[in-house]
């Protein structure tokens, strides 16, 4: 957007997943300190120590740290169409259309060419289990900035869905322990509210709180309408299986009675 008179270029991305900083820039930490979260909709607490020495802590911080508006420098000018010179301006990136499954990318290794060197940052990133995605909508921050209107999207049809299945619900979560040349992936999934760790060709059982304190590298999000709906047909189908083996084991007992009859009536 050009800061001199307010006229906006939109470029679309397509992408499978979101990369977030884990760490700060020493420009964007002062302003990320001070900025409240826009998203209310929370169904659990969550711990709110923003962004202490230049870190961010929580999921939502990275995602506010995402659709924040940058201001570019004076050596990054953009040519502005209305005032038809190079103008300074401001960047934003925000979400056109929801996927069915988000999913999130957690920058854990950092490579500087000017520091010459690399490592893996290893602090903890809480994550929460519920996500409402709509305050990183285009059209919620459009609306934010306008006011309550309607926009047009370079002649896009609107998607109605895009705000209205904006809830997303944590199903997956993958964690990488070690060094930077070493390491260990271990994905943690969920299935009919169980979590389960997947640890090579070892598949455990494990608690809520497990994944909670997990490093998190990958976070998967679905939309929670199609979560709970692929809960329903899960607990279903163990349903039905449990009643399929309920009928083999009456029948088998139905079939043996005749038998033992038959083998009295010989004596």
């Amino acid at each position: 957007m050009c800061t001199a008179c307010g006229f906006t270029s939109t470029t679309y991305d397509p992408c499978i997943d979101i990369s977030l900083d884990l760490e700060l820039s020493q420009g964007s930490a002062a302003k990320t300190k001070t900025k409240k979260s826009h998203n209310t909709h929370k169904k659990e607490a969550e711990p709110r120590k923003s962004s202490q020495n230049g870190r961010l802590s929580t999921l939502i911080e990275c995602l506010d740290h995402f659709t924040r508006p940058e201001k570019l420098g004076s050596d990054q000018k953009f040519f502005c169409q209305h005032c038809q010179v190079r103008q300074e301006s401001l960047k934003q990136m925000s979400i056109r259309k929801l996927p069915l499954v988000s999913c999130f990318h957690i920058k854990r290794f950092e490579h500087s060419v000017i520091k010459k060197m690399s490592r893996k940052v290893d602090h903890y990133l809480h994550f929460p289990f519920s996500l409402d995605m709509s305050p990183y909508l285009s059209s919620s921050i459009l609306r934010s900035r306008f006011g309550n209107r309607i926009f047009s999207f370079d002649g896009d049809e609107q998607d109605s869905s895009c705000e209205s299945s904006s809830e997303f619900e944590l199903f997956a979560v993958i964690t990488h322990t070690g060094k930077l040349d070493a390491g260990h992936y271990v994905t943690y999934l969920r299935l009919s509210n169980q979590w389960y760790k997947c640890d090579d060709a070892w598949i455990t059982q494990v608690s809520e709180n497990i994944v909670r304190a997990a490093q998190g590298y990958m976070m998967f999000y679905v939309q929670k309408m199609l979560y709970y709906k692929a809960s329903e047909k899960q607990e279903q189908r163990e349903h039905n299986q449990g009643r399929e083996r309920g009928k083999g084991e009456a029948s088998t007992t139905m079939m043996k009675v005749p038998e033992r009859k038959l083998q009295q009536q010989r004596r």
